[in-house]
C-alpha cells in the first residue's frame, strides 16, 4: 500500500531561485566567437576581391610646376578630376603639403 502525504496548501514553500540569461563566461565565449566569425569573414572578402591594378609614371618636376599644372597634364591619363589626381599624387609621394621643387622625382598613378 501506498502512503500519500497531503500537502497543505497554507504551508510556506521554499523560495525557488531560477536563473534565467546567460552565465558571464557563456557571454564571453558567445563575444569572442562572434568576433573571430566576422573577422574570418572580411578576411574571405577582402581577399576575395581583385585588388586594382594601377599604373605609374614618374615624373621629374621642372622648373615652374605645381601640383595643379602636374595634374592637369597627366589627368586624362589618370583618369580623375585634377583634385582627385593631386590628391592621389600627394599620397603617392608622401607630400603633406603642396610644395614641389624643381629636379623632385613624383610618382603619378595613371590607368591603363
Amino acid at each position: 500500500m501506498n502512503v500519500m502525504t497531503v500537502h497543505n496548501r497554507f504551508e510556506e514553500q521554499e523560495a525557488r531561485r531560477v536563473r534565467f540569461g546567460i552565465t558571464r563566461g557563456q557571454a564571453l565565449l558567445f563575444l569572442a566567437t562572434f568576433a573571430l566569425f566576422f573577422y574570418l569573414l572580411t578576411e574571405l572578402v577582402f581577399a576575395s576581391g581583385q585588388a586594382a591594378e594601377i599604373h605609374i609614371k614618374e615624373v621629374t618636376v621642372r622648373s615652374g610646376d605645381s601640383l595643379w599644372s602636374i595634374a592637369v597634364r597627366y589627368q586624362e591619363e589618370a583618369n580623375m578630376g585634377v583634385h582627385e589626381l593631386i590628391l592621389a599624387i600627394k599620397k603617392a609621394n608622401d607630400l603633406q603639403g603642396a610644395l614641389i621643387y624643381p629636379g623632385q622625382t613624383l610618382i603619378i598613378p595613371v590607368s591603363e
